[in-house]
């Protein structure tokens, strides 16, 4: 039974039936009328037309009056047919999916269109195509010239390729059709019909081999090539040193840490200025170097160029400083671990026992400050004996005095003198935690006798 037959038969008995009446009748006519076949067993052909999911193999073929063609579809997701556009002949009856074989026998000369009733229509649109029968059993006319550019050739990621066929030619018709295989899969699947550009994304890196095929209106084709290439970006990046930089002073720029995902980097080019202009070209040396002559901010650029000339550009900002003037010696900070005198705190202690604790009162100023503020943090340390029994902070005002109190629990003290009849002396010392030009070394000790 006819594919189309058994697909209809899943439907309901009478639809079924229906449809077997209608295919045998449109069979029967086309028969009597012009003495062809049915759609499988083929009858012995002189030409053959292949379909594809999307188009005919050969849409314009040509044999002599009393020769057949025939066409195949071997199957698949998409459902075609052939319907001629005189009305003498449609097999299949409607599209199916196949598979399926069709035969028309021409007794005499003429043209004849055909088309698939569910991707194509009259005029040679979509899937279409033409026989010419005549004594010679050629297609009259000469085949196109298919021609195309694609732009650019070196393409990156998720960058847009125009591909323009307006090159094509053809001497002695026009085309009507352009197909296009932009994936390299090796199927037709863009069809832009009479309009001979179109445009593509990739989303993955690769060599492509992109195909067109052009068809003119009398139905000849021709098929071209040309290869593109998509690829990763460079990735570039750079480092500066040192950054601030001070005018005079050499400043190294370093791009070792750029890399090119599928291939190597073979150019450096900087912009030192910011004029915008790449004015110095390392080559292959990702590491220049300059100085600058005046303070400012420079926005620094890096163009790095891959094995197959994409670029990739980055940039970084930098700030170039005037030379500090030099401090006068009464301004220069004390050096670390040095006592300097006169900045001295003299620490003044008091400690009295309440209770289960000592209450202990430190308070002095700094002397020798000359004028300058002081204000900042204070440590006190303090002593009972040998042992640390607490540290304390507190803050300089900008008088340059200071004051703190706490309570020290007699848990904290040795145990030998604990007892209210042994002597008890407390020992304080303070280090000033402020500005740099103020020392910051542990002052002379002050002490206490605690009262009890």
């Amino acid at each position: 039974m006819h594919e189309g037959l058994r697909e209809a038969s899943t439907a309901s008995p009478a639809r079924a039936l229906n449809h077997t009446r209608r295919l045998g009748a449109l069979v029967a006519l086309s028969a009597a009328a012009l003495g062809v076949f049915a759609v499988s067993p083929a009858l012995a052909a002189d030409q053959q037309v292949q379909a594809e999911d999307n188009s005919f193999v050969l849409p314009g073929v040509a044999v002599k009056p009393g020769e057949s063609v025939t066409w195949r579809y071997p199957g698949n997701s998409e459902t075609h047919n052939v319907h001629f556009e005189d009305g003498k002949f449609t097999n299949p009856a409607m599209p199916i999916r196949g598979p399926w074989t069709s035969t028309r026998t021409f007794p005499s000369e003429g043209t004849f269109l055909w088309y698939c009733e569910n991707h194509g229509g009259p005029g040679g649109q979509g899937m279409s195509g033409v026989v010419y029968v005549n004594d010679t059993g050629t297609v009259p006319g000469t085949p196109p010239a298919a021609s195309f550019t694609v732009s650019p050739g070196v393409a990156s990621l998720g960058q847009n390729v125009s591909f323009n066929a307006t090159g094509t030619s053809d001497p002695d018709g026009t085309i009507i059709r352009h197909e296009w295989d932009l994936d390299g899969n090796g199927s037709f699947e863009t069809d832009t019909g009479g309009r001979p550009n179109t445009a593509l994304s990739y989303a993955s890196p690769g060599p492509r081999t992109v195909k067109l095929r052009v068809t003119d209106s009398q139905r000849h084709s021709s098929v071209t090539t040309r290869s593109l290439m998509v690829t990763a970006d460079p990735i570039a990046s750079f480092t500066v040193s040192p950054s601030p930089a001070q005018t005079g002073r050499v400043v190294s720029f370093n791009a070792s840490a750029s890399s090119d995902p599928d291939g190597t980097i073979a150019r450096y080019e900087w912009d030192l200025d910011g004029d915008g202009s790449f004015e110095t070209d390392s080559a292959t040396t990702p590491m220049t170097s300059r100085s600058y002559p005046s303070p400012g901010t420079v926005t620094v650029k890096l163009r790095v160029t891959d094995d197959l000339g994409v670029t990739s550009v980055t940039t970084r900002s930098l700030r170039i400083d005037a030379p500090s003037p030099p401090q006068s010696p009464s301004q220069s900070p004390p050096a670390p671990n040095v006592r300097l005198l006169p900045n001295v705190l003299r620490p003044r202690v008091s400690a009295r026992q309440v209770g289960r604790a000592i209450r202990v009162r430190v308070s002095g100023r700094m002397l020798g400050n000359r004028g300058r503020a002081c204000s900042g943090r204070i440590k006190v340390g303090t002593r009972a004996g040998v042992r640390r029994v607490a540290t304390r902070t507190g803050r300089m005002g900008a008088n340059c005095r200071y004051s703190t109190s706490f309570r020290v629990p007699l848990k904290r003290l040795p145990q030998r003198l604990r007892p209210r009849r042994k002597l008890l002396i407390v020992r304080a010392s303070v280090r000033y935690q402020g500005n740099s030009l103020l020392a910051t070394d542990l002052s002379p000790t002050g002490r206490a006798r605690v009262k009890r």
